[in-house]
């Protein structure tokens, strides 16, 4: 073993130019959308939430078979601290006694109850979208001119959700796109793949190319919804209200995005890891029919990583027993990973996600596989995506 700058190979050289390259590309789209976003969800939370005059709001709960994560989710949505008129409209999907009964009990029991109204779409409602069915009943019968959209498996933390959302609409906004955490996905690989996927679609609508939301906390003016006829362009799908709808009303100009710590609300779900995993398989099948440019710049950066690791073997193997390049190569992989998954962790925590940066690496390397193995298991016409193979 040596250190000698004699004697190395033009394929090392080569080798450590493309490492350099793979690496400065993928610190400047990766890492760059990564820093945008934790930006933005600090922006948000020192931003002032004070307007002149505070827009009426309905918030629409969709509800199914669920009365107990009702139970739990209601009495921190009616404590809501917003200065304007408001109220909660529960959509029960089905006839459940149990949801009936839920929304009948705080409506006569707690304070607010006054602010709580409920809705149910009927059981023999069939080959359309079940969800899109109740968000339209929702909408139209909104007392407010602006609707938030949240579901029973929800958790609204903070008292100041309503208001940092609204704010956006009285700034005159007329769409805005929250942030919901999947509550309790123990694996790192789960946890980074819900802050990467969620950057893509948050990094395009901070840039002003809104494309998606989540349909746990978005929000819209009714005007948009009436003008685009509902669902009309995406009846034949069970998904797409919260984007492909969102991708037709949403623009540059009349869109916000809400990245605050007290605007989240959080996903209970029963079983987390499969809930984000048909979350995944239902956005990954409707991302046909969206804008592919933040998507392709997302997959350019884990070509970039292993175009970077080749490079990097490459370079390693050809030039030993002379160790300096080796010393190069791993400057570069310094240069490179340290940066690289520090800033993930940190927009991770700003999205109330937790990604060690000891082991993002892992996943980021690998994130192309899980996301292959989404889109193949989506190539073909199910029962889970359109309503005309419905039974």
């Amino acid at each position: 073993m040596y250190f000698s700058l004699s004697n190395i190979f033009p394929i090392v050289w080569v080798a450590l130019a493309a490492a350099v390259v793979a690496a400065v590309w993928a610190l400047y789209a990766g890492l760059g959308r990564a820093r945008r976003v934790a930006a933005a969800a600090l922006a948000g939370a020192e931003a002032p939430d004070e307007a002149a005059k505070w827009p009426g709001i309905t918030v629409v709960v969709y509800a199914r078979d669920n009365a107990a994560d009702l139970e739990e989710m209601l009495p921190g949505l009616l404590a809501q601290d917003y200065p304007g008129d408001w109220e909660v409209l529960v959509v029960n999907d089905g006839k459940a006694e149990g949801v009936t009964d839920a929304v009948n009990l705080l409506s006569a029991t707690s304070e607010a109850g006054r602010r709580l109204r409920l809705t149910f779409i009927p059981e023999e409602a069939h080959n359309l979208s079940r969800k899109k069915l109740a968000i339209s009943l929702g909408v139209k019968g909104a007392k407010y001119p602006f609707v938030l959209l949240t579901s029973a498996v929800c958790r609204v933390g903070s008292p100041r959700w309503l208001r940092l959302m609204g704010r956006h609409f009285a700034a005159g906004r007329e769409v805005v796109l929250g942030w919901a955490p999947m509550r309790g996905l123990e694996r790192l690989s789960d946890r980074y793949d819900e802050v990467a996927t969620a950057s893509v679609w948050l990094d395009s609508a901070l840039r002003g190319a809104p494309y998606r939301g989540t349909g746990y906390n978005l929000g819209y003016s009714r005007r948009l919804f009436n003008e685009a006829k509902g669902f009309s362009r995406s009846l034949n799908l069970h998904s797409g209200d919260d984007d492909i709808f969102i991708r037709q009303i949403a623009t540059g100009e009349n869109c916000a995005v809400e990245l605050s710590a007290d605007s989240r609300v959080e996903v209970a779900a029963f079983r987390p890891r499969s809930r984000w995993r048909d979350e995944r398989l239902r956005h990954v099948f409707t991302s046909r029919f969206l804008p592919s440019g933040a998507r392709r710049l997302a997959g350019s950066v884990t070509a970039a990583l292993w175009v970077w690791l080749a490079a990097t073997a490459v370079g390693v193997v050809f030039s030993l027993p002379n160790a300096l390049p080796s010393c190069g190569f791993a400057a570069v992989a310094a240069g490179l990973w340290i940066p690289l998954c520090a800033g993930w962790s940190r927009c991770g925590r700003s999205l109330g996600v937790s990604v060690s940066p000891w082991g993002a690496w892992w996943p980021m390397l690998w994130h192309w596989r899980r996301t292959l193995s989404y889109r193949l298991r989506c190539g073909s016409s199910s029962r889970k995506n359109y309503t005309w193979l419905q039974k």
